[in-house]
């Protein structure tokens, strides 16, 4: 049969077929891969786009994997590392990304120790460090999870070239910790900085902005990014930021980009 349709069938028939077994390929890998929101999407695609297959990266506030699975996909031959404070979502990982990426059971900001992590069983992607019971409807489950500093766990001299950050607005925490490893690499950061996230830690988009600026990088969003527009002034940044227009943002040097 499909010798036949290949010898007879006309040539419009083909083309249509080949639209709509590639369509069909597509849904089902993205059902698959899931990215959930537009900026898991955008994420996706510039993962794909611009990763080599021996980049290194680092992806923190890993969860069930999702974005993991897409920067192992596209850097099968680098080193990669995941952070996790979620046990039974650390120990999938763990499970799932054993080959070529080391998962840590840490949860990363600007000091080591342990602090109580408040997990909501229902909504694990936004536990964290600040309880958020109003928002969410229901009372946490306590943890006591390890802090570490990323500094003090990447190689000094292994070149990283992209990081996640998604740790429900504890990024600037995280960030006070990579200073280091910002500084030296000048990687690609994805994070999430928005209202109902940095603010209840504390933090405000400036801080943001400076930490990034004296690491030698500019902060846009990956739809600006791709479009090849230059980075936000401060003032820019701050009004995304405060009047809700983004909450996730790619930092980058831009001298090499």
């Amino acid at each position: 049969m499909k010798n036949f349709l290949r010898r007879y069938a006309p040539g419009w028939v083909k083309v249509i077929s080949k639209k709509a077994l590639f369509q069909v390929y597509r849904v089902i890998e993205a059902f698959y891969r899931l990215p959930v929101d537009k900026y898991d999407f955008q994420t996706t695609e510039l993962i794909r786009r611009l990763l080599k297959k021996d980049s290194n990266c680092i992806d923190i506030g890993a969860n069930q994997g999702h974005i993991l699975m897409e920067i192992v996909a596209a850097a099968p031959m680098g080193k990669h590392f995941a952070f996790e404070p979620i046990p039974h979502l650390y120990t999938s990982l763990k499970k799932r990304f054993s080959k070529n990426t080391t998962v840590y059971n840490y949860a990363l900001s600007s000091k080591k120790g342990s602090n109580t992590f408040n997990y909501y069983p229902g909504r694990p992607a936004v536990s964290g460090f600040r309880e958020r019971n109003k928002l969410i409807g229901q009372e946490p489950t306590l943890l006591s999870v390890r802090m570490e500093k990323l500094d003090d766990l990447i190689p000094e001299n292994l070149k990283i070239d992209l990081v996640k950050i998604d740790v429900e607005g504890a990024e600037y925490e995280v960030l006070l910790g990579a200073v280091r490893v910002l500084q030296k690499n000048k990687p690609l950061v994805l994070f999430e900085c928005g209202l109902g996230g940095a603010d209840v830690y504390g933090t405000a988009p400036e801080d943001v902005f400076d930490l990034f600026a004296a690491c030698g990088l500019g902060i846009t969003t990956i739809e600006y990014f791709n479009a090849g527009k230059q980075p936000f002034s401060k003032e820019e940044f701050s009004g995304q930021f405060y009047k809700n227009y983004n909450i996730f943002f790619i930092a980058y040097d831009p001298n090499n980009y």
